[in-house]
Protein backbone atom coordinates (compact mmCIF):
# COMPACT_ATOMS: atom_id res chain seq x y z
CA UNK A 1 0.00 0.00 0.00
CA UNK A 2 2.61 2.49 0.99
CA UNK A 3 4.32 1.15 -2.55
CA UNK A 4 1.24 2.35 -4.69
CA UNK A 5 1.26 5.68 -2.39
CA UNK A 6 4.90 6.06 -2.99
CA UNK A 7 4.37 5.49 -6.91
CA UNK A 8 1.66 7.92 -6.99
CA UNK A 9 3.43 10.68 -5.24
CA UNK A 10 6.57 10.10 -7.21
CA UNK A 11 4.51 10.24 -10.57
CA UNK A 12 2.66 13.50 -9.70
CA UNK A 13 6.52 15.26 -9.01
CA UNK A 14 7.77 13.89 -12.13
CA UNK A 15 4.62 15.33 -14.18
CA UNK A 16 5.65 19.03 -12.45
CA UNK A 17 3.13 18.74 -10.01
CA UNK A 18 -0.26 18.47 -11.96
CA UNK A 19 -3.17 16.16 -11.13
CA UNK A 20 -6.02 16.38 -12.76
CA UNK A 21 -8.44 16.27 -10.52
CA UNK A 22 -12.43 17.61 -11.12
CA UNK A 23 -12.37 20.79 -9.55
CA UNK A 24 -15.22 23.05 -8.46
CA UNK A 25 -15.78 26.25 -11.17
CA UNK A 26 -14.71 29.11 -9.94
CA UNK A 27 -17.96 31.49 -9.69
CA UNK A 28 -17.96 34.25 -11.60
CA UNK A 29 -16.80 37.59 -10.29
CA UNK A 30 -19.39 40.06 -9.15
CA UNK A 31 -20.59 42.64 -10.89
CA UNK A 32 -19.54 46.33 -10.24
CA UNK A 33 -21.67 49.29 -9.92
CA UNK A 34 -18.76 52.75 -9.40
CA UNK A 35 -20.18 55.69 -8.08
CA UNK A 36 -19.78 58.21 -11.55
CA UNK A 37 -21.18 61.14 -8.95
CA UNK A 38 -24.63 60.94 -10.53
CA UNK A 39 -27.58 60.63 -8.15
CA UNK A 40 -28.38 56.76 -9.08
CA UNK A 41 -28.18 54.31 -11.80
CA UNK A 42 -29.25 50.74 -12.94
CA UNK A 43 -27.90 47.35 -13.74
CA UNK A 44 -29.28 43.89 -14.91
CA UNK A 45 -27.96 41.14 -12.37
CA UNK A 46 -28.49 37.41 -13.26
CA UNK A 47 -29.86 35.26 -10.48
CA UNK A 48 -27.65 34.36 -8.20
CA UNK A 49 -24.48 36.36 -9.04
CA UNK A 50 -23.16 38.96 -6.95
CA UNK A 51 -23.40 42.98 -7.10
CA UNK A 52 -20.64 45.80 -5.41
CA UNK A 53 -22.04 48.89 -5.19
CA UNK A 54 -19.02 51.30 -4.65
CA UNK A 55 -19.33 54.55 -3.42
CA UNK A 56 -16.67 57.31 -2.99
CA UNK A 57 -16.97 58.00 1.11
CA UNK A 58 -14.63 59.77 3.85
CA UNK A 59 -15.96 58.78 7.68
CA UNK A 60 -13.05 61.13 9.26
CA UNK A 61 -15.54 63.80 7.94
CA UNK A 62 -18.13 61.91 10.41
CA UNK A 63 -20.01 61.48 7.07
CA UNK A 64 -20.89 57.50 6.34
CA UNK A 65 -23.03 55.93 3.82
CA UNK A 66 -26.54 54.59 5.05
CA UNK A 67 -28.25 51.65 3.23
CA UNK A 68 -31.97 51.41 2.77
CA UNK A 69 -32.84 48.00 1.26
CA UNK A 70 -35.73 46.43 2.79
CA UNK A 71 -36.63 43.26 3.32
CA UNK A 72 -36.32 42.13 0.05
CA UNK A 73 -36.62 38.85 -1.65
CA UNK A 74 -34.68 39.35 -4.83
CA UNK A 75 -31.64 41.15 -3.18
CA UNK A 76 -29.92 39.84 -0.13
CA UNK A 77 -27.82 42.41 1.47
CA UNK A 78 -24.55 40.17 2.32
CA UNK A 79 -21.45 42.79 3.50
CA UNK A 80 -20.20 46.05 3.97
CA UNK A 81 -16.19 46.94 3.50
CA UNK A 82 -14.46 50.20 3.76
CA UNK A 83 -11.41 50.58 1.47
CA UNK A 84 -9.27 53.50 2.20
CA UNK A 85 -7.64 54.80 -0.70
CA UNK A 86 -4.37 55.29 0.74
CA UNK A 87 -2.46 52.91 3.50
CA UNK A 88 -2.02 54.14 6.77
CA UNK A 89 1.33 56.02 7.17
CA UNK A 90 1.23 56.86 4.00
CA UNK A 91 1.76 60.27 2.46
CA UNK A 92 -1.66 62.09 2.14
CA UNK A 93 -3.15 58.71 4.17
CA UNK A 94 -4.77 60.40 6.87
CA UNK A 95 -8.25 62.13 6.31
CA UNK A 96 -8.08 60.97 2.70
CA UNK A 97 -11.59 59.37 1.35
CA UNK A 98 -11.82 55.91 0.02
CA UNK A 99 -14.55 53.89 -1.02
CA UNK A 100 -17.17 51.95 0.95
CA UNK A 101 -18.29 48.83 -1.00
CA UNK A 102 -21.56 47.37 -0.58
CA UNK A 103 -21.83 43.11 -1.58
CA UNK A 104 -25.22 41.98 -2.78
CA UNK A 105 -26.29 38.72 -4.22
CA UNK A 106 -29.88 38.19 -6.43
CA UNK A 107 -31.90 35.61 -4.83
CA UNK A 108 -35.13 35.74 -6.50
CA UNK A 109 -36.23 37.51 -10.33
CA UNK A 110 -37.68 40.99 -10.47
CA UNK A 111 -36.79 44.61 -9.98
CA UNK A 112 -35.52 46.32 -6.86
CA UNK A 113 -34.63 49.78 -5.61
CA UNK A 114 -31.74 50.13 -3.19
CA UNK A 115 -31.22 53.46 -1.69
CA UNK A 116 -27.86 54.92 -0.16
CA UNK A 117 -27.75 58.15 2.37
CA UNK A 118 -24.75 59.80 2.77
CA UNK A 119 -25.03 61.81 6.12
CA UNK A 120 -23.42 62.58 9.58
CA UNK A 121 -25.63 61.10 12.48
CA UNK A 122 -28.87 60.34 12.29
CA UNK A 123 -30.84 63.46 12.47
CA UNK A 124 -29.37 65.76 9.87
CA UNK A 125 -30.40 65.93 6.10
CA UNK A 126 -28.18 63.40 3.66
CA UNK A 127 -25.24 65.40 1.84
CA UNK A 128 -25.82 62.61 -1.26
CA UNK A 129 -28.64 60.24 -2.08
CA UNK A 130 -27.74 57.73 -4.46
CA UNK A 131 -30.53 55.27 -5.71
CA UNK A 132 -29.94 51.92 -7.64
CA UNK A 133 -32.45 50.17 -9.56
CA UNK A 134 -31.23 46.10 -9.46
CA UNK A 135 -33.32 43.88 -12.30
CA UNK A 136 -32.69 40.54 -11.52
CA UNK A 137 -32.85 38.49 -14.34
CA UNK A 138 -33.35 34.73 -14.70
Amino acid sequence: MRLAALTGLIALIATGGTYDMASAQASPPAIKVLDDGSAGGSVKLPLGRELEVELGANPTTGYTWRLDAGNSPRLQFKSRQYLPGAPLGAPGGLGSGGIDRFLFEATGAGTERVHFEYRRGSASEPALTYDLTVTVVP
